[in-house]
């Protein structure tokens, strides 16, 4: 595995993780519903790309399209 898809992966853990430390911080109170929404886009985004990259795919679209088949 080179450089740029062990970044990808490490990336991808983090955001996946902050996924679920923005969840728990909504279910507590402390995160607003509209603000918690925004910022798991983002992460959500994120790790797509993260995996995107990993994977080797050329854009989010295409993995999705090979996901779909």
């Amino acid at each position: 595995m080179n450089i740029v898809k062990a970044t990808a992966n490490c990336r991808f853990f983090y955001h996946t993780n902050m996924l679920d430390i923005c969840n728990v911080l909504n279910q507590l109170g402390i995160l607003k519903d509209d603000r918690a929404e925004e910022v798991m886009k983002r992460h959500t985004m994120k790790s797509l790309d993260c995996v995107r990259i990993t994977k080797g795919y050329n854009s989010i679209e295409e993995m999705l399209e090979k996901a779909r088949n």
